[in-house]
């Protein structure tokens, strides 16, 4: 015998009382502890990620100071890299200090939202995504002779890679919402 296959008896629902792996119900307490322990480990985790997330753009940025520094650097340069710099601090800026809640459609129009938001704060992310762009496209058009890099193209698409990767984290970090679960509580009442 190789192997031997050891099969549990078949048992009628009623007859699983005392089986290990029968589950009760959780009264309200313990839900309300599960649902208090999750919001504790998401928002730890939240600022966790937060600061990882916000470090990130502010390394990146360490890049770009030689050519803003230098006296040798082209005009064209300096502006890429000066661009660059106030980019990555609006991503470290939007990642550290916008709050990780979801908006309701209906605060939209408002001048300033339920987060208490202003809608400067809204079009950052906007206007550091278009700098993004801007940024390749002046590369493209305008290639450097005397770089400081070899690979100027890449530079100077590094504030679209980082602003797109915090993006992604922040979407996964919304995707996580302990309010959902709040939703699906019992609404059992003990007699």
């Amino acid at each position: 015998m190789a192997s031997a296959r050891l099969r549990r008896a078949f048992r009628y629902p009623d007859d699983l009382e005392d089986d290990e792996y029968a589950r009760e119900e959780l009264d309200e307490e313990e839900q309300e502890r599960v649902i208090q322990a999750l919001k504790l480990l998401n928002d730890r985790r939240n600022s966790e990620y937060s600061i990882i997330f916000a470090a990130i753009p502010l390394l990146s940025a360490a890049i770009y100071l030689p050519p803003m520094l230098s006296s040798s650097s082209a005009t064209i340069d300096r502006c890429v890299a000066l661009v660059s710099v106030l980019s990555l601090l609006a991503t470290a800026h939007s990642m550290g200090y916008l709050p990780h809640r979801r908006r309701d459609s209906k605060s939209k129009r408002r001048m300033m939202d339920s987060n208490g938001l202003t809608q400067a704060q809204q079009l950052l992310p906007l206007v550091n995504a278009a700098s993004c762009i801007l940024l390749v496209l002046i590369r493209l058009e305008f290639p450097s002779k005397e770089s400081w890099f070899s690979t100027g193209l890449i530079t100077s698409s590094v504030p679209g890679a980082i602003l797109a990767t915090v993006w992604v984290a922040r979407r996964v970090m919304l995707s996580v919402d302990i309010k959902d679960l709040e939703n699906l509580r019992y609404n059992y009442k003990g007699a």
